[in-house]
């Protein structure tokens, strides 16, 4: 260890921007209606509320477009990610700037969904959304529909395996219903408004500030950019295994996706498997590997006391490095015989949930034939699909599992569609808005869960003394 050892990470650059007044006001309206209306057109706003950021796009199925919603003032995909990240003064919230910060908004829902304090700051974030997307479109595209009144629809994708547990599904999908209310509301944002809506049944008035709430598996509108693509054949058996990298989770389903009546899509799920294998617990695995190994060097507890503050941030700016010796400058790690790094046994987890317990285990629990799984395609998706540590699970996929030489995946790649509205992102970047975009769009059929196939039970095999009488019985 040299003397000038030092910590490489640092924070990233705070990416929300405060709104104007006239801005908030206008996203407390649903319409950018001048006089009569000449025209009608339903608006879809897709929320994709992750870990660490949120992304939005409203889209116009009449217009055929889908604009992508800006929350930032940075380049690049960077522009369109909101930090999923709560401020609090008071009785009131904001997006940017208040008294107190409240973090990792999703994960505390998830773990207890039915406690108050998280489903008002689940509500209030939302709120805030919805309020700072509305804001956009009808300020920046006011022109657009100024003679056109409109008809909302919100759609918020929840992980395919927490769609299926009404435990999560029921209460998450009324605090979305909550969030749609509040964001209506004439006044600020704040504790009080959200638990008396909480309390009540929500009243719909009638009008066009009411709005058709879905929560939506957030695989199936990811893959909705590719199934309205000319790289979908209608007639192929359409089987497909996506494994979506966000920043507290991965998120691995097996599904069937095909079309069904009035322009709807059918989704038939196999496996969904959501685990804590994501890029902040990654980072927070190898945060406890450096704590432990320095004391055991006995290096400066300043050096350990640094990292320890970049532990537990979930919606952290910056990029963590590809691998865990990347973290210090100045220290050189030597493996020992035998003990693998906190990036083997972390990889192998992650590996082991796509490969094993989505992809394996559909097959040995008889939902899929052997020959539909060989070199099922796969598409590797999220925001911690861009790091070496997990893009390395697509060579991983396209080998064959263990001893079943049969078992292994074919690598595809998404590509954006041609009616999405977006400035200066990359075109690999576009997976990041996947999500938010096919729930704009996507008009989702049934939501079904697989059933083992029936196995072909063979008769039991004939004797020939069965059909022989006996001459004692003569």
């Amino acid at each position: 260890m040299s003397p000038s050892a030092r910590l490489l990470l640092t924070a990233g650059e705070d990416k929300a921007i405060a709104l104007a007044l006239q801005m908030e006001l206008a996203g407390r309206t649903t319409q950018a209606l001048v006089g009569e209306a000449q025209a009608q057109n339903e608006i879809a706003l897709g929320v994709d509320f992750g870990t660490s950021s949120v992304k939005a796009v409203i889209g116009d199925s009449a217009l055929g477009k889908s604009f992508v919603v800006p929350f930032g003032n940075q380049e690049g995909i960077e522009k369109y990610l909101l930090p999923s990240r709560l401020f609090q003064t008071g009785f009131e919230f904001a997006l940017a700037g208040g008294s107190e910060c409240h973090r990792d908004l999703k994960l505390a829902f998830l773990a207890a969904p039915q406690d108050q304090e998280n489903q008002v700051r689940i509500v209030a974030f939302l709120a805030l959304v919805i309020q700072r997307a509305r804001a956009w479109l009808l300020t920046q595209h006011a022109q657009t529909y100024r003679r056109t009144q409109l008809f909302w629809k919100l759609s918020v994708g929840l992980p395919a395996a927490h769609y299926q547990d009404s435990t999560l599904f029921e209460p998450f999908a009324h605090l979305c219903a909550v969030a749609w209310a509040v964001a209506g509301r004439t006044g600020p944002v704040d504790e009080p408004t959200i638990v008396g809506l909480l309390r009540q049944p929500l009243a719909h008035t009638g009008s066009d500030q009411d709005a058709e709430v879905m929560v939506i598996p957030e695989i199936a509108a990811q893959i909705y950019g590719f199934v309205v693509s000319t790289s979908f054949d209608r007639k192929a058996q359409n089987i497909f295994l996506m494994a979506d990298i966000g920043a507290g989770t991965v998120d691995a389903s097996l599904f069937h996706v095909f079309p069904a009546r009035g322009g709807k899509w059918d989704f038939e799920f196999f496996t969904s498997v959501v685990q804590p294998h994501g890029v902040s617990n990654l980072h927070r695995h190898r945060v406890d590997w450096w704590t432990y190994s320095l004391q055991e060097s006995s290096a400066p507890a300043g050096l350990a006391q640094q990292l320890l503050q970049f532990k537990f941030q979930t919606d952290q700016q910056g990029n963590i490095p590809n691998s865990f010796v990347d973290y210090f400058a100045g220290i050189e790690v030597n493996a020992r015989k035998g003990v693998p790094g906190p990036d083997h046994d972390f990889y192998d987890k992650t590996l082991a949930q796509v490969q094993g317990s989505t992809l394996w285990r559909a097959w040995k629990n008889n939902l899929v034939s052997q020959q539909t799984l060989s070199g099922v395609p796969f598409f590797l998706s999220g925001g911690g699909a861009r790091m070496k540590f997990y893009e390395a699970l697509t060579t991983s996929m396209s080998k064959a599992f263990s001893s079943y030489s049969w078992l292994y995946a074919t690598p595809r790649v998404m590509t954006p569609p041609d009616d999405l509205v977006v400035d200066d992102i990359a075109r690999v970047d576009y997976d990041r808005l996947s999500v938010a975009y096919g729930l704009s769009r996507l008009e989702l059929g049934r939501v079904l869960k697989a059933l083992p196939m029936p196995r072909l039970i063979s008769p039991p095999a004939t004797s020939w003394t069965d059909h022989y009488i006996s001459k004692d019985l003569c």
